[in-house]
């Protein structure tokens, strides 16, 4: 429990950093190309550099995937769409670790209210999957974004699913 504690307390600290720096850039638009860059510089600072980070912890395990990796930088692009205010985001955080259960339930429908931010934290996967698609991303980084908060199911996993498993560990620990 304290690492995961500790771990939100970073999460939280990280959100103050600046925009990416110029090698990050160079990163960037290597791998995305022009109508994904563009999505990718909606997002704000803390989740550029989370999807860096995640990027990075990728690459260090040795993945090259060329889907994957825009995945890793792409996986959080549908909260441009509704952008979770700091104080939304340690909510959710909050209420997903208090209910559980309820909290799936709580995020169906409209981003209102206090279900704001649940909806958002459910629903981003798929805006996000439209997005990339509409700007051409392949269908294997639209189906990595898609599912990258998905349990899936146990047995044996498809290729396609270990290299899911890999983006959620890292977007899990970074």
């Amino acid at each position: 429990m304290k690492s995961k504690v500790n771990y939100r307390v970073w999460q939280f600290w990280q959100g103050f950093k600046r925009f990416p720096q110029e090698g990050d850039q160079e990163v960037i638009n290597t791998v995305l190309f022009q109508e994904e860059q563009d999505l990718f510089q909606q997002l704000p600072a803390a989740d550029q550099n989370h999807s860096l980070r995640v990027f990075r912890s990728l690459q260090t395990q040795g993945e090259d995937d060329p889907d994957l990796l825009k995945a890793a930088l792409l996986h959080d692009l549908g909260k441009i769409r509704y952008p979770l205010r700091r104080w939304e985001r340690v909510f959710a955080v909050l209420v997903a670790g208090l209910f559980p259960r309820r909290v799936q339930m709580w995020g169906e429908g409209k981003p209102i209210g206090l279900r704001r931010p649940l909806a958002i934290v459910k629903q981003h996967p798929q805006w996000g999957a439209d997005l990339a698609q509409s700007a051409g991303s392949s269908p294997r980084t639209v189906w990595f974004i898609q599912n990258h908060e998905k349990d899936l199911p146990e047995g044996s996993p498809s290729d396609e699913e270990l290299l899911l498993r890999k983006l959620q560990e890292a977007d899990n620990t970074n």
